[in-house]
């Protein structure tokens, strides 16, 4: 009889936990990340598609926490109507003086911590950003809205491309001086835009 009380116990103990935190899948088909580098002479931008995605929420029906992978393959510039010119500006970003994709094909974000503001729909949300095998922290605001069985998150930020050394002038030892210029005319900081949609 003890023993059957002990396994009824078990069962409701893992079916409160399963309760106390939801799990939300990344809709890889219906999110995306809008990025641009703002040159201060014209400028690229594009967007960039994820393999995946988690969303947890507490058993307070709050996010919490997150991990996604980006498909670095999969970005693209679309600032150009010529395509052909849009396909030289995607051959560029593979290099190692941008995003080295054929050596780092995914890069990470490590949500640790969402905090609400108030009782908006907007968050403060903190994680590490993983790009070319570089973490850095990073931190911004974002607008998330839960409706049934679905989420939608959206927010706009910059990293500042240094930091994770997405610089043309690679071999400090060899100064190229068409690479500094290069440097010179590129923002440092990359807009940002995130349109996410989660599932259960």
């Amino acid at each position: 009889m003890l023993k059957k009380i002990a396994v009824i116990l078990v069962l409701a103990l893992v079916q409160i936990s399963a309760n106390a935190q939801q799990t939300y899948h990344l809709d890889i088909k219906k999110s995306k990340i809008l990025w641009n580098n703002r040159k201060t002479m014209g400028g690229h931008y594009g967007y960039i598609l994820f393999n995946s995605g988690t969303l947890n929420y507490s058993a307070g029906n709050e996010p919490q926490n997150g991990v996604f992978s980006v498909d670095m393959n999969s970005m693209r510039s679309t600032d150009h109507e010529d395509t052909a010119k849009n396909q030289k500006v995607d051959k560029e970003l593979r290099t190692a003086g941008y995003f080295a994709m054929d050596q780092y094909p995914a890069a990470t974000m490590n949500v640790k911590q969402i905090k609400h503001i108030g009782k908006s729909t907007t968050y403060e949300v903190f994680g590490d950003l993983t790009i070319k095998g570089i973490t850095n922290p990073i931190e911004f605001t974002s607008t998330i809205v839960r409706k049934g069985d679905a989420i939608t998150a959206t927010a706009q930020l910059e990293i500042d491309r240094l930091k994770w050394h997405i610089n043309m002038q690679q071999n400090p030892k060899s100064w190229d001086p068409f690479a500094a210029l290069q440097d010179h005319i590129i923002s440092d900081k990359i807009a940002v835009t995130l349109n996410l949609v989660f599932v259960k």
